[in-house]
């Protein structure tokens, strides 16, 4: 079985409350643990890293490939 594409999607700090998103894909071997929901990861975008709350996971299969969608949300503080 080949490496596995995981794309974090997370909303975009720098668009305010705006639609954007920032993605960012990271190759997961398989048999590697998968975040799952209600985790916390430690991930940046372009920028320094920060901690995201793990609020959806969807496994996708296109042809022969299988990869994963991970959205994020940030945490609440507190």
């Amino acid at each position: 079985m080949s490496d596995i594409d995981v794309v974090f999607i997370a909303p975009d700090p720098s668009a305010g409350h705006g639609l954007r998103s920032a993605r960012r894909t990271i190759v997961f071997a398989p048999g590697e643990p998968v975040p799952r929901v209600g985790e916390c990861v430690i991930l940046g975008f372009d920028a320094e890293a920060s901690r995201w709350l793990v609020h959806d996971v969807a496994h996708i299969f296109e042809h022969d490939a299988h990869g994963i969608a991970i959205k994020l949300a940030l945490p609440a503080e507190g």
